[in-house]
């Protein structure tokens, strides 16, 4: 299963901000990116770790992004039918931006069943 895809496939559903796995040549202003940083899975359970990064015209536009993202996959955890859990590991503003635009990361922990 596309682990990635998946998350990719609920935040694009829910956001009003374009959400990709790729940072475009051209940024959107407001933009989610998704990286999976880790993996803990086992064979019977997938428990992929994700960074979400969001960028926002403002601070507090960035810090909403990241929410919004937060929340998006939590709902999505009692309605959908792979994606059963969602554990926020951290949020922080990223003050490492080298373009000087408002950026937090979003780190979260999924567990996603296999069986249908």
């Amino acid at each position: 299963m596309d682990t990635v895809a998946l998350v990719v496939g609920v935040l694009s559903d829910e956001l009003d901000v374009p959400v990709s796995t790729e940072v475009p040549m051209t940024r959107p202003q407001r933009f989610a990116l998704v990286s999976l940083d880790g993996d803990a899975s086992d064979p019977f359970i997938l428990r992929p770790r994700f960074t979400i990064m969001c960028w926002g015209s403002t601070d507090i536009d960035a810090h909403g992004i990241a929410l919004s993202a937060l929340h998006a996959l939590a709902d999505a955890s009692q309605t959908h039918k792979y994606l059963s859990a969602v554990q926020l590991e951290s949020l922080a503003r990223d003050e490492w931006g080298r373009d000087g635009q408002a950026r937090y990361a979003l780190q979260v922990t999924c567990i996603i069943n296999t069986d249908e």
